[in-house]
């Protein structure tokens, strides 16, 4: 197998067949064994390494047995583990672990794509309030690019390190952006009700979590302060100076997320609509819907974006509805999408 350097595979030849050595931090949560899954489909990658605590000295296989053409490795140690023919790192692992104890004791020439929120702020004081903690890799971070694919494209393509974004995030940023940037949202306060399946949480081991406290049952959560509203502020600010309420609430299913956002109606609904066909036209991943609500079954286990735009009955109110599986377009599958933009190849190649 030919095993190249990002720098080298950025203006590699479409036509010469690309072989990338994987290596996976946290393959045995949601996140990491979606991620894992994405990867054994995809005819350029190679998985080479896979690490964790829990899981560490199992093998691949016996882990995951239901999946097709697992690597025969274990799950080890990365301290153990050399790097010298590693192409590209994913760390799945949970907030703070990568960027306190890791990303310093690894190779940092080999390109990375972080699934947690460890490099996705770029102010420091916003992380240490959200995040509950010090950030101590800032001279990594100016270097990470928002991977938020559809957006940022240009500069993915560019970028040796991906932050992927968060759930929420994606559902809330792929509708407003093109919005935002055509002036049709400006000096407004948004309302974003947003609602998740319980896999959002992980593999927490946590009394909320159990399914007999989850199954037919409805709650909010951070209602005073949400992790991934620093995240939705962030990038909304590049934009305008627009203010929001973001409640995100755990509804019993596994996997899915629906955002329905509600701005103020400053033009007709039609301008709205044209806008998102318009700015989304070539991408694959992006359903832009004609009458129909989006809802969880549309994209549970898909790497697309649902989203429709209405107004109420009242006509003061444009609302958004915008569904997303929160472990795939919000995880795993973005960051898959991410890899294949960075590297030049067929940007759904393994995702459809």
């Amino acid at each position: 197998m030919e095993n190249i350097k990002l720098e080298e595979a950025l203006s590699f030849p479409k036509d010469k067949i690309m072989q990338l050595n994987v290596c996976i931090f946290g393959v045995s949560g949601y996140t990491g064994a979606n991620l894992l899954y994405y990867l054994l489909k995809h005819p350029n990658v190679n998985v080479v390494g896979v690490f964790g605590d829990s899981s560490s000295g199992r093998s691949l296989r016996e882990l995951f047995p239901h999946y097709h053409n697992v690597p025969d490795i274990n799950i080890s140690n990365y301290k153990s583990f050399n790097f010298d023919n590693v192409n590209l790192i994913f760390s799945c692992l949970p907030h703070g672990s990568f960027q306190k104890s890791i990303i310093s004791n690894i190779n940092t020439s080999i390109p990375i794509i972080d699934l947690s929120g460890d490099f996705r702020l770029k102010d420091f004081e916003e992380y240490r309030n959200f995040y509950g903690e010090e950030h101590i890799a800032q001279i990594y971070s100016k270097s990470f690019v928002y991977g938020l694919s559809e957006i940022y494209r240009d500069e993915i393509k560019k970028s040796k390190y991906i932050a992927n974004p968060g759930c929420y995030p994606t559902s809330i940023l792929l509708p407003l952006i093109p919005l935002l940037k055509k002036g049709l949202i400006s000096n407004q306060h948004l309302v974003i009700d947003a609602k998740s399946g319980i896999s959002g949480a992980g593999k927490k081991l946590e009394k909320q979590y159990l399914f007999s406290e989850v199954n037919e049952n409805f709650s909010s959560y951070g209602i005073k302060k949400h992790k991934h509203y620093a995240e939705i502020n962030q990038e909304l600010l590049k934009f305008g100076k627009n203010s929001f309420t973001f409640i995100p609430h755990l509804v019993p299913a596994t996997q899915g997320l629906q955002s329905t956002i509600y701005l103020d109606k400053q033009n007709e609904l039609s301008i709205y609509k044209k806008t998102l066909q318009d700015f989304f036209k070539k991408d694959s991943f992006v359903k832009i819907y004609k009458n129909t609500l989006p809802s969880f079954s549309d994209v549970v286990r898909t790497n697309n974006i649902a989203i429709n735009i209405f107004e109420d009955y009242s006509k003061k109110k444009i609302i958004i509805v915008s569904c997303i599986d929160n472990l795939i377009k919000g995880a795993a599958g973005q960051a898959i999408q991410n890899m294949n933009i960075m590297f030049g190849f067929t940007e759904s190649e393994s995702l459809i």
